[in-house]
């Protein structure tokens, strides 16, 4: 079973091991975080207004394979900086995130996520798909595929 907690210093320093180069960090970040990225950028974001930083495990004995952040807006949070560890890609672990980040939203209490993803990043967004989320029109980010998922109510 899939559990998250919040994200620290040194879960950053992990992270930014998953960033192999420039062209990654903006897949992961688009323009948020600059080369060669730092756990001080890492921590600057977390203190956003909002925000909310998590790892993701299979339990919480083992070391993180997944983080992602999320930004609450009223009754919407944006999901952003996803990313898997490289050593675990290939085993659906992006739909895997993805379906822990909508829970983690719905625990805080939202009924919407949103995301912009960087359109050539086609493994993102078909994880994105997979996980239900459907593509909107955001002019304001025409090299971004922008997309949204509404939360369905507890049975």
């Amino acid at each position: 079973m899939v559990v998250t907690r919040a994200a620290s210093a040194p879960d950053y320093a992990r992270l930014l091991e998953w960033v192999p180069d420039a062209p990654a960090l903006y897949l992961f970040a688009g323009p948020s975080l600059t080369w060669p990225p730092t756990v001080a950028q890492l921590e600057e974001i977390s203190r956003r207004p909002g925000l909310s930083a998590w790892m993701a495990a299979e339990d919480e004995h083992q070391a993180a394979w997944g983080h992602f952040d999320l930004t609450v807006h009223g009754n919407s949070a944006r999901l952003g900086r996803v990313l898997v560890d490289p050593r675990y890609r290939g085993q659906g672990l992006g739909h895997t995130l993805t379906r822990a980040a909508i829970e983690k939203a719905r625990d805080l209490g939202v009924d919407e996520v949103r995301l912009a993803v960087v359109s050539d990043n086609e493994p993102a967004v078909k994880a994105y798909r997979r996980a239900g989320f459907t593509e909107f029109v955001d002019p304001e980010r025409p090299l971004f595929t922008a997309m949204t998922y509404r939360i369905p109510e507890r049975p």
